[in-house]
């Protein structure tokens, strides 16, 4: 009977040991530790741009290696227009291009990047959007 408290007790405290250490702190260090920074799936933050593996190369080679899900196309909505359902990037929530532009930017002028799906690109470009996502590169914070 004192054998199965004890080992309940113990499974107890390793149990709650393990889930101590799986917390993921929002940022920052604690202690000289470096602390994983929880990703948002749909925006690069500055953090993640100024990663020195990142930082010397151009915005197009940075997107795909931090999120190639932001280069994935829906396919064209219709036969008569090709162009419907692809990916467009807008720099500062400027007009739409095609994402070659972003080889012209350098990661290091960038302060966030965002996807926007097909329905929040609508919202946001109208029918510019052609019915697919935009990639919005931002190298100022003001023009949310």
């Amino acid at each position: 009977m004192f054998a199965r408290r004890l080992l309940l007790v113990a499974l107890l405290a390793g149990g709650a040991a393990c889930a101590q250490q799986t917390a993921i702190p929002s940022s920052g260090t604690t202690s000289g530790t470096p602390v994983r920074v929880r990703k948002n799936p749909d925006i690069i933050s500055t953090q993640e741009l100024r990663d020195p593996t990142i930082a010397g190369v151009d915005a197009m080679t940075a997107i795909r290696q931090l999120r190639p899900a932001f280069f994935r196309n829906r396919g064209p909505q219709s036969f008569s227009n090709a162009t419907a359902g692809q990916v467009q990037v807008s720099q500062d929530y400027g007009p739409l291009q095609s994402v070659t532009a972003l080889s012209a930017v350098d990661t290091r002028s960038l302060v966030e990047v965002r996807y926007l799906n097909a329905n929040d690109a609508q919202n946001r470009f109208g029918i510019n959007a052609n019915g697919g996502p935009v990639i919005v590169v931002m190298t100022t914070m003001s023009a949310k």
